[in-house]
């Protein structure tokens, strides 16, 4: 970040000729560009170091308008600010290391108010910390920067509270947080001209305050985080939002309200470590992933065979996919070699029936093996079911092993669906394609003249 210099200052006389018989020309020029000199340095702490040069250098660093302390202590970092002169600074950046950990809640608050006196327009504030005592967390609260226009606040295990009373920041339009709690919904509110809002939490064990609220009518841009600890809700309502990315660590009863009616792009990942969300007995959600670009919706879908136990799921696809955002393309990611897809392959479509494109990867890294009684074909009358799928057009199966199973989901496919395109990736340990296996097959392919049918083999890997 290039720092600048400050308003003009008076120019001192010119020195002498302090060691030889050249005149020092450098410290003979003004003091505005002695101080471009001293901005080009980008670090506070070097630029305070050139006041041992001469008294023409001493305390001039003081009037830079952008400043920059890095890999300093608290005590050093304090002291440095109480000796910056009365002026408004257009940047400001503090950065304590891990090394130098703040475990008070005290300094850091003081910290935060002596970079709050000094009013910067941009403010980069980041240390490491543990605020807690024998009551639970400490919160911290944020000061009121009335100037500022951006504002990051990286203050790992800490907890913040907005500013006390109905303090607002009244020019803020960037604001980017990490902490370990905070009340998104207050915070959002106090900040009336805020278009970009990043925040990354360690949520405390309290599970009523694991949950997240942005409810703006200004914020066209947010990002949200929730690592180690899982999220019980999340409640979304930006009518002019435009950019998302969430991700998550979804909590066994995990809830989502997402109104942004304008919003253009969006990257949602959901992990489920519970494997709570499910189908049967036996098909369990392992993570989600929905991408939106250029109109075009993705939902990627990681399902395993391998659940915790054979009890009934907590909640269902249904009521996990209803919270999301419209998609056109479902792409299911299935570890479920040797088990029978066709069941779940159809209640999903029951589902999604109105996606355009649908791509099903048959995994290999399955450790069960499908027993005659297994759950995975439950219930079984999904071979005769009618599934209205009158936008589906396109659909790419690989890991196909030709079995009687994987040719009853193709008749489904064929039967529901006004298909346009249909591919065919054979698992490498498939024994397709003979003309005895694939009769069946191509006589489906024949009957689709209108479907462009392809058929692959797929590499062997190692």
């Amino acid at each position: 970040m290039e720092l600048r210099s400050g308003p003009r200052l008076r120019s001192l006389p010119t020195p002498g000729f302090p060691d030889g018989d050249e005149p020092d020309r450098i410290s003979a020029l003004p003091d505005e560009m002695l101080l471009q000199i001293l901005a080009r340095l980008r670090c506070a702490r070097a630029a305070a170091h050139t006041s041992g040069l001469s008294r023409r250098w001493r305390g001039l660093w003081r009037h830079l308008r952008e400043l920059s302390f890095r890999d300093m202590p608290a005590d050093a970092i304090d002291a440095a600010l109480d000796q910056v002169a009365g002026q408004a600074l257009t940047f400001l950046e503090v950065d304590i290391p891990e090394e130098h950990r703040v475990l008070e809640h005290a300094r850091v608050s003081a910290l935060l108010l002596a970079a709050a006196r000094l009013a910067p327009a941009d403010l980069v504030f980041s240390l490491w910390g543990y605020a807690y005592d024998k009551d639970g967390d400490i919160p911290i609260e944020i000061p009121s920067f009335e100037r500022t226009t951006s504002l990051k606040l990286d203050v790992m295990d800490h907890v913040l509270i907005p500013p006390a009373g109905a303090v607002e920041f009244p020019l803020l339009e960037k604001l980017s947080v990490v902490c370990c709690r905070i009340n998104t919904a207050e915070l959002v509110h106090r900040c009336p001209r805020l278009r970009v809002f990043e925040i990354e939490v360690f949520p405390s064990q309290d599970v009523a305050l694991n949950r997240i609220k942005v409810h703006s009518p200004t914020i066209e841009e947010l990002v949200v985080k929730v690592d180690d600890v899982q999220l019980d809700s999340l409640d979304i309502m930006a009518p002019v939002l435009k950019r998302f990315s969430l991700r998550v660590n979804m909590a066994k009863d995990f809830t989502v309200s997402f109104s942004a009616p304008m919003v253009e792009n969006i990257r949602w990942d959901c992990l489920c470590e519970d494997e709570n969300v499910g189908f049967g007995e036996k098909w369990r959600l392992c993570y989600l992933k929905l991408v939106l670009k250029e109109n075009v919706g993705v939902l990627r879908m990681s399902i395993s065979c391998e659940g915790w136990n054979w009890m009934l799921p907590d909640r269902s696809f249904s009521q996990e996919i209803a919270q999301l955002p419209a998609f056109s393309v479902l792409e299911l990611d299935l570890q479920s070699k040797d088990h029978c897809i066709g069941a779940l392959v159809s209640h999903l479509l029951g589902i999604c029936s109105t996606i355009r494109r649908l791509k099903v990867d048959i995994g290999q890294y399955v450790h069960t093996e499908c027993s005659p009684n297994c759950p995975c074909d439950q219930p079984q009358n999904w071979r005769n079911e009618i599934i209205s799928l009158t936008a589906l057009e396109e659909v790419e199966l690989i890991g196909f092993d030709g079995t009687e199973n994987d040719v009853d989901l193709l008749k489904l496919l064929f039967r529901c669906a006004p298909l346009k395109s249909m591919t065919v990736v054979l698992a490498p340990d498939s024994s397709l394609p003979t003309d005895q296996d694939c009769e069946e097959i191509y006589s489906m392919f024949e009957a689709n003249p209108h479907v462009k049918c392809s058929v692959y083999r797929s590499p062997c890997k190692g």
